[in-house]
């Protein structure tokens, strides 16, 4: 069966964002309109490539093999970095050098705990760490769960709680989402 190019979208946007969303969050992480994201996903949940709980919505496996390949080198991308992923360098706010510098998300949250929470501000109001979470790692959907709560925090330790939180819980779901995706191409070779 050959679904549309939307529906394929869907699928893999659904399955980077590694977590039970709601046909509205998913909209909104979409930036496309609710009704029709809906009609998709339901259309989705009827041919078994989606499954609907509690009103969330996760891929299936089924929906997961027809997006793997690319979905796996996306998360993989964002989890360790790689030869073409610039690295993020932390700076004080005068522009002096901290020494400390992030490849990928995992080092991210490593780093997250001892660097200087006016550092990490610095950057933050800069805009600097976000663009780099989006054009270097692409993931615009951790983009989509800071951005929703960035501007109402003003202190440097509580922003920097507030990020190693959401980043760590990213962390976590894309390795649980790696490793299920390596276990559905296992289960196709045998």
């Amino acid at each position: 069966m050959v679904l549309s190019l939307d529906a394929r979208r869907i699928l893999l946007s659904l399955g980077f964002a590694a977590s039970p969303l709601t046909s509205r969050e998913f909209s909104e992480y979409l930036g496309e309109d609710f009704r029709e994201v809906s009609r998709v996903l339901r259309r989705l949940s009827r041919r078994g490539y989606v499954v609907r709980q509690r009103g969330v919505y996760t891929v299936t496996d089924k929906g997961l093999s027809l997006v793997r390949r690319k979905l796996y080198f996306k998360v993989r991308r964002v989890i360790r970095g790689g030869r073409k992923v610039h690295k993020f360098r932390f700076f004080k706010r005068k522009g002096e050098y901290t020494g400390v510098e992030v490849g990928s998300l995992k080092e991210l949250v490593e780093v997250l705990r001892v660097i200087s929470p006016d550092s990490l501000k610095y950057h933050v109001e800069k805009y600097d760490l976000q663009r780099w979470i989006e054009e270097e790692l692409g993931d615009d959907f951790l983009l989509f769960l800071i951005g929703q709560k960035l501007e109402e925090i003003s202190d440097a330790f509580d922003l920097r709680d507030f990020l190693y939180e959401v980043f760590s819980d990213r962390l976590n779901n894309l390795m649980a989402l790696e490793k299920r995706l390596l276990e559905i191409k296992e289960s196709r070779n045998i």
